[in-house]
C-alpha cells in the first residue's frame, strides 16, 4: 500500500541519513487497471507488469544489487540511500524513495503517477552520508517508457475535436459524471516552442460552467478528462502556450465550443473544497490557515493522537434552496456518508458524516479521523485485538519505533461521489508507536 498524495520532492538531491528498506509491497487504491510495476534487476533488466497509463500508477521494485558503490552504517543503521528521479514530458523532475534509508513510514513505496500520457524518464541516484553518489541510468540516456492515453469506457460521454477542426460529441454528459475531451494538437499549432532538446509549449482545454466556474485540464498529448460538478451548458476553449510567451486560440471564433450537460435533480450543485486539520490551535472549531488540501494527504501519527485538539476532515456542499438557508431539515435533504477501508483486499465501510456549520451559502461537514482510523486503541496483548482487514507498514529505522496504516475512503451526497478526481480515492496515513502492535506483527 502506499499515498498517492504524499507526492515526491521536487529536486535532484537527496538527503542521507541511516535508515532501511520497505517491508510491505504497494497496491493501487480506486486504479484497476492503472497499475504498473517496473522491475529493475539485479543482472540489470527492466521488466514492465501490467499498464502503463495515463491517470493511474507505476511501482518501482529497484535491486539495490544494481548500484552498490555507496555503502555504509552510522548510528548502528545504514547511511545511504538510493532514490529514483522521474519526469513525464520533459517537464518537472520528481524524486522518490526506492532503497536503503527512508525517513519515515509514509516515504516507503511511494510510486510514480502518472498524470499523462506520453513519455516517462527515469534514473537513480545512489548516495551515502560520506559524500559518495553514483547513478545508474543507461549510460546517461536514462530509462525510458510510454506511458498510453487512458482507453475511454464504453459509458463515458466524450467529446471529440478532429483535425478537420468542428466538434463531435459521443454519449450524454451528465451532472456528477466525468467528460473526456479528446483534442488533436494539429489544429493548434501556433506554439512549439523547444528548450533544452525537449517540447516547451503546452495545450489546455480551459471549460465555464453556466455559473461562472471555470477550470481547465491538460489535453497536450491528445486528451484530459472534466468534472461535470454542475449541469446546464458548458462552455470549452482552447489555449495554445510555448515558453517563449506565445500564445494562440482555438474558441470557435471566440464563441467557445458548447456542450449541455443533463441535470441530476438528486445530486449537489457542489462539492469540494475539502482539507484535513491536525493542530493544537482553534478558532472557534479549525484555523483556516491551518487546512490542508485533502488531495495532500495527511499523516495521524502520534503528535495527532496526544496533543492536537484539532484532528478531523472537512468539506463543503452546496446545492440551492437546501444549504443556503438556515434548515432544520439538511440532515433528511442531504444523505452525507464517507466510504473506508484500510486495505484493497477489504470491502469499504460506511459512515454517516455530521454537520458542521454553514460557510457563507454551504453546508461545512466535518469527519473526525477517529472515525476512519484503523489504529485507535490501546495496546494488543494478543493477536485477537490487532486490526481487521488492516494492512500494516513497519518503519525500516533501527527504533522500528513505528507502524502505519494507510486508509483509501471517498465521500458521497446523495449517493454523488466526491474523490480525489483522476487520481481515484483520498488517502490517509495513520501511525502509532510499533510496541503497541508488537502482538500483530510477529
Amino acid at each position: 500500500m502506499r499515498s498517492l498524495t504524499l507526492l515526491l520532492a521536487l529536486a535532484l538531491g537527496s538527503a542521507c541519513a541511516s535508515g532501511g528498506d520497505e517491508l510491505v509491497a504497494s497496491e493501487g487504491f480506486g486504479l484497476e487497471g492503472r497499475v504498473a510495476t517496473l522491475t529493475f534487476t539485479a543482472d540489470y533488466q527492466t521488466l514492465v507488469d501490467g499498464a502503463l497509463v495515463a491517470g493511474g500508477i507505476a511501482n518501482v521494485d529497484y535491486d539495490a544489487a544494481r548500484l552498490t558503490n555507496c555503502r555504509g552504517d552510522l548510528n548502528g543503521g545504514p547511511a545511504w540511500s538510493i532514490n529514483a528521479h522521474y519526469r513525464i514530458n520533459g517537464g518537472d523532475v520528481y524524486t522518490l524513495h526506492v532503497a536503503g534509508h527512508a525517513p519515515a513510514p509514509d516515504q516507503i513505496d511511494l510510486p510514480i503517477e502518472l498524470t499523462e500520457a506520453g513519455q516517462l524518464e527515469i534514473w537513480f541516484e545512489n548516495t551515502s552520508a560520506f559524500g559518495c553518489q553514483a547513478w545508474d541510468s543507461a549510460f546517461g540516456e536514462n530509462y525510458r517508457f510510454t506511458i498510453e492515453a487512458a482507453p475511454t469506457s464504453g459509458g463515458e460521454p466524450v467529446v471529440r475535436f478532429p483535425a478537420s477542426g468542428g466538434m463531435e460529441l459521443v454519449g450524454e454528459p451528465r451532472q456528477a459524471g466525468q467528460l473526456r475531451v479528446e483534442y488533436d494538437v494539429s489544429r493548434l499549432t501556433s506554439c512549439r516552442d523547444t528548450r533544452y532538446g525537449q517540447p516547451a509549449w503546452s495545450i489546455l482545454a480551459y471549460y465555464r460552467f453556466e455559473s461562472g466556474r471555470i477550470g481547465y485540464v491538460s489535453v497536450s498529448n491528445g486528451s484530459g478528462t472534466i468534472d461535470l460538478v454542475e449541469g446546464g451548458e458548458l462552455q470549452i476553449w482552447f489555449e495554445n502556450q510555448g515558453y517563449s510567451g506565445c500564445r494562440a486560440w482555438d474558441s470557435f471564433g471566440g464563441a467557445n465550443y458548447r456542450v449541455m450537460v443533463d441535470t441530476d435533480p438528486r445530486a449537489p450543485g457542489w462539492i469540494g473544497n475539502g482539507a484535513s486539520v491536525i493542530n493544537r490551535m482553534t478558532c472557534d472549531g479549525p484555523c483556516d490557515q491551518h487546512r490542508v488540501a485533502l488531495a495532500d494527504g495527511f499523516t495521524h501519527g502520534t503528535y495527532a493522537r496526544q496533543r492536537a485538539a484539532i484532528r478531523a476532515i472537512y468539506f463543503d456542499v452546496w446545492k440551492a434552496g437546501v444549504t443556503d438557508r438556515d434548515n432544520p431539515n439538511l440532515w433528511q435533504d442531504l444523505d452525507v456518508q464517507v466510504h473506508f477501508r484500510a486495505s484493497p483486499s477489504a470491502p469499504f465501510q460506511s459512515r454517516y458524516v455530521s454537520f458542521f456549520r454553514r460557510v457563507g451559502n454551504d453546508a461545512r461537514y466535518e469527519l473526525p479521523m477517529s472515525v476512519i482510523d484503523p489504529l485507535a486503541g490501546s495496546y494488543r496483548r494478543d493477536p485477537s485485538q490487532c486490526p481487521v482487514d488492516t494492512d500494516l507498514l513497519v518503519s525500516g529505522d533501527p527504533s522500528n519505533a513505528y507502524v502505519a496504516a494507510r486508509v483509501e475512503y471517498y465521500f458521497t451526497v446523495n449517493g454523488v461521489p466526491y474523490r480525489n478526481g483522476d487520481r481515484g480515492n483520498f488517502l490517509g496515513t495513520f501511525e502509532e508507536y510499533r510496541d503497541l502492535f508488537a502482538a500483530c506483527l510477529d
